[in-house]
């Protein structure tokens, strides 16, 4: 993943550079070195960014652009009526990767749109 593709991801999520260091398990300062292009991921923190991206990729699969954000701060019941963001703030991206493994339970009382699919 090069330096661009990763400031994207981190932007995309509404991440900080300190959220998104405690989510791959890496410092602060080294997500501001991929960022700049001075350094590459390690294939660990690599691991942890395919999850990111993951989450990334099935949100754009299945709700429009417009919608992502406002289904990531809207509390959900398959989320214990905790916002998605919250979840992947605390907990990282596998809870969210799960739940949108069943479709239409992700989506109740969410408002996002399922045009795409």
């Amino acid at each position: 993943m090069d330096n661009e593709s990763l400031k994207s991801l981190r932007l995309a999520l509404d991440l900080s550079q300190e959220r998104f260091a405690r989510l791959v398990g890496v410092s602060v300062r080294t997500v501001a070195r991929w960022e700049a292009g001075d350094t590459v991921p390690s294939p660990l923190a690599e691991r942890q960014l395919d999850s990111l991206v993951r989450l990334y990729r099935r949100l754009t699969n299945i709700l429009r652009p417009d919608s992502i954000d406002d289904w990531m701060v809207r509390p959900h019941p398959g989320l214990g009526q905790r916002a998605p963001r919250q979840v992947l703030n605390t907990e990282g991206p596998e809870p969210l990767l799960r739940l949108l493994d069943d479709i239409p339970s992700a989506f109740e009382g969410g408002g996002g749109g399922l045009e795409d699919l």
